[in-house]
């Protein structure tokens, strides 16, 4: 645990010392934003706890093959459209089992469960489409409800803000723990992770003017990852 004094201090100067050291934050590496919220839920959940290339992938191309044109970035699938596929399906059992093809579980449920009681707590307060995320006013409400369903942690929950859109999370990962090991020689919590990101940014903008806590996730994320795949 930090102290927000001297400690998160010289965490900060660490960390930012190490980015600049060892990752390519010139890297124009961007990730586009779903236009369609069904896709993102099924990204957030179906990315924990997997390898995102291997599994998570292949399980959007499925579902953006059956319903979207094949499209994943096409707009148009909300969440009344995405409930609606699940049910006539035969329920979140056929919809894993028939569309998704993949039959992984979060705290001893399947992931397609944790989707479908998502998109139903998040119609409950009106939120239907990826707009409706993004511009839904009471941000401590919107996160009470989503951390209200089993299975999503702070990192679903932050990547599905990324996800939507919102440049100032990081989604706390394994990755993200990692590369802050790497730097300050000690892990922190996922709290102490978006502000580290966040206090990070904050002094990397004066050379890196595009760069958002969103990008420096996306950049220690692709760093990262290569390093997993190639050690494997």
């Amino acid at each position: 645990m930090l102290n927000q004094g001297t400690d998160f201090e010289s965490a900060a100067k660490q960390f930012v010392d190490y980015c600049r050291n060892n990752l390519d934050l010139s890297s124009p590496l961007y990730a586009e934003p779903y236009q369609s919220f069904s896709v993102a839920i099924i990204d957030c959940i179906y990315s924990l706890r997997a390898k995102y290339f291997a599994v998570t992938v292949p399980v959007i191309n499925r579902y953006a093959e059956k319903f979207m044109n094949g499209d994943s970035y096409a707009g148009g699938d909300n969440l009344i459209e995405f409930i609606k596929h699940i049910d006539e399906c035969g329920g979140c059992f056929d919809f894993a089992h028939n569309i998704l093809c993949n039959h992984q579980q979060l705290s001893g449920r399947f992931k397609s469960e944790i989707c479908y009681e998502l998109a139903k707590k998040l119609l409950s307060i009106h939120i239907n489409t990826i707009e409706d995320f993004r511009n839904f006013e009471y941000t401590e409400i919107l996160e009470s409800v989503i951390r209200s369903v089993k299975g999503i942690g702070d990192a679903g929950l932050s990547y599905l803000f990324m996800l939507a859109g919102d440049p100032n999370r990081c989604k706390p990962d394994v990755h993200i723990h990692h590369c802050i090991q790497d730097a300050c020689g000690y892990d922190i919590s996922n709290d102490e992770c978006q502000k580290l990101l966040s206090a990070a940014v904050a002094q990397l903008k004066s050379d890196f003017p595009n760069m958002t806590v969103r990008l420096l996730d996306g950049i220690i994320w692709e760093k990262y990852q290569a390093q997993y795949r190639h050690t494997a």
